[in-house]
């Protein structure tokens, strides 16, 4: 079906419908245009109000861009899915709907003037502490927005922002929260254990085919190869282009002043006594430097000195020696000082880490390398930087020859390059680059790619490499032979009869109180795994121990006798009690929100389509 509407594209008609595209885009933005033809297309209402396919595919898209730039190749490749995606989306925009809703039935309301404001103010759109226009293009951009679209998000923003605001401002936490928070962090417990380690126990249980067998009967739905794809793919990257790409002898030169301008014509060979002001006063500081500087009017040596008195760690052991300094190394009232001086001068200067005093030993003139004599290094730069210039030119018709057909051959012809194949991985990726990206995985289990049998989109791996992929072969979950999953049940079945015996005997031990039990006296909360476990059991009644077995944190069992429990002391610094306060804060504020939140939009009348 593709393949025809492919075919059928290049009809006169369709011209003249893509030419009124082009004029609506140019005229109105892309929200008159997907407006008039989706503004119908409802999938939701909350109170009446629309959601559109048209806005939950935008939301879609913008959570898809967000998570790739926030975790980039650590995110799970699950989360780019289209169903996950758009399932996000809509809860999204349902949630703003009716928090929306709440704000205008409030009377709550936002003016462009605050918006532009607000958007003037924002650092990620300045440069040098002045809105940079560019900086904000492209960071709309990059989330799908236009800047029609983008404004109007902020302005919604900060109106649900002012309803939230309302709720959390009510919130408030008295001293008495604050002292039980406190006295339960610094109560203590003195208990008895015996550890049962997991991993030991393991070492030594054997199992039978027949419980193997046994236990892959009763689970054997359990024990399934999951789906997998294999790809074809065709990767074009800027060392792809870098043959097409010519340098001229002006773009060599410009390359080249640009290198040397900031060229530094002589280094200084230089000393230094740094007199640390971090760990005492300045006035004992200036004291000790005019020690110093006496005894060197008295002739001792620089370096003896350097030895004796330099709180400067790298340097003292060697005489305070610096080695050659260019101006860009130190910190600038340092190199001020030292670019100030005359060989063999002995000056002092403060900055941020003491009072120094430097020795310039000598002035050493340098030249700068000739053009010459970096015109292959220049050459190599200016190429793989028009490289990859062009790489990003070639993006539109790299997607135009994707989509253009259903096999890869033409892409890979134009730009020279071979197609490959990747093995067949999962849902959460494979190992090599291209098929451990998340967009790749995403997009080998779209429906365009594994449904429809149809090319990819660009994705970029980097800002040097972009992959077009299509479907090689594709596998369905299948379920494992007891053979194929044997040696999972191994380990699922030791496992189990090792925790049942290491349960028994923790049982066995606290019941007859025999063993090799470890006793802690007054332990502290997050002490260590024992203890974090002794601190969850119920206070002991009178004189009668609580006793337990519990899983360890890494798997262990444990017996527990916990003996004593003593209230902790409600009295802290004043410092500590603004943390305890700042956190309650924070938490009943965020459960409040939470709470107001959920009732608002269950009292919505929300109808999904």
């Amino acid at each position: 079906m593709l393949q025809d509407i492919r075919d059928k594209s290049q009809g006169i008609v369709v011209k003249v419908i893509i030419g009124v595209v082009i004029v609506t885009f140019a005229l109105f933005g892309v929200e008159a245009l997907v407006q008039s033809f989706t503004s119908t297309d409802t999938v939701a209402e909350v109170d009446g109000k629309e959601i559109t396919r048209t806005q939950l595919m935008q939301t879609a898209e913008t959570q898809r861009r967000q998570l790739i730039s926030m975790m980039g190749g650590q995110i799970d490749p699950a989360m780019l899915e289209e169903s996950a995606l758009q399932r996000r989306a809509l809860e999204e925009l349902i949630q703003r709907a009716v928090m929306t809703n709440q704000a205008q039935a409030l009377n709550l309301g936002v003016s462009d003037a605050q918006v532009d404001a607000y958007l003037l103010q924002a650092e990620q759109f300045q440069t040098a502490g002045q809105f940079d226009q560019n900086k904000y293009l492209n960071f709309i951009r990059s989330l799908g927005f236009t800047p029609l679209a983008f404004k109007e998000r902020i302005k919604q923003d900060v109106l649900l922002q002012q309803a939230r605001n309302a709720v959390v401002g009510t919130e408030f936490v008295l001293p008495s929260q604050v002292n039980t928070i406190v006295t339960l962090q610094n109560q203590k417990r003195s208990f008895e254990y015996i550890r049962y380690s997991l991993a030991d126990r393991t070492e030594s249980v054997s199992v039978t085919d027949s419980e193997l067998q046994a236990y892959y009967d009763d689970h054997s739905n359990d024990f399934t190869t999951p789906e997998q794809v294999k790809l074809d793919y065709v990767l074009i990257s800027s060392d792809d282009l870098k043959a097409s790409v010519q340098v001229s002898e002006a773009e060599l030169q410009e390359a080249y002043q640009a290198t040397v301008a900031g060229f530094e014509g002589e280094e200084r060979e230089a000393s230094h006594i740094l007199i640390d002001t971090s760990s005492r006063s300045d006035a004992d500081a200036e004291k000790l430097l005019a020690e110093i500087q006496q005894k060197l009017a008295d002739g001792e040596s620089f370096a003896k000195l350097a030895e004796q008195y330099s709180d400067d760690l790298g340097s003292k052991d060697n005489g305070g020696d610096l080695g050659y300094v260019t101006r860009g190394i130190m910190v600038e009232p340092f190199e001020d000082k030292l670019f100030s001086m005359n060989e063999g001068d002995v000056g002092e200067v403060k900055t941020e880490f003491g009072y120094h005093l430097i020795k310039l030993n000598k002035v050493h003139e340098t030249q700068a390398p000739t053009f010459e004599e970096l015109r292959d290094e220049l050459t190599a730069e200016v190429k793989a930087q028009k490289a990859k210039d062009k790489l990003l030119d070639e993006h539109e018709n790299i997607t135009d020859l994707a989509y253009a057909s259903d096999r890869l051959d033409a892409l890979a012809n134009e730009y020279g390059v071979s197609i490959l194949t990747t093995d067949y991985f999962g849902r959460d990726g494979g190992l090599d680059d291209v098929s451990g990206a998340p967009a790749v995985i995403a997009a080998a289990y779209s429906p365009t790619v594994l449904q429809d049998n149809q090319n990819s989109d660009l994705i970029e791996l980097s800002d040097d490499e972009v992959v077009v992929v299509h479907l090689n072969d594709h596998k369905d979950e299948a379920k494992q032979s007891f053979e194929e999953a044997r040696e999972a049940i191994t380990s699922i079945v030791v496992q189990q009869k090792a925790l049942e015996q290491l349960n028994k005997e923790a049982s066995q031990a606290i019941a007859t109180g025999e063993g090799n039990w470890v006793s802690v006296e007054l332990a502290e909360r997050g002490q260590d795994d024992v203890a974090g476990v002794a601190f969850t059991l119920p206070h002991p009644q009178g004189t009668d121990a609580v006793t337990s077995v519990e899983d360890a944190p890494n798997g262990d069992v444990l017996a527990l006798r916990l003996t004593q429990v003593i209230e902790g002391d409600s009295e802290v610094s004043e410092s500590q009690k603004d943390i305890y306060y700042n956190y309650l804060s924070q938490t009943l504020s965020n459960m409040t929100l939470t709470a107001q939140q959920a009732t608002v939009r269950n009292n919505a009348e929300i109808e999904r389509n």
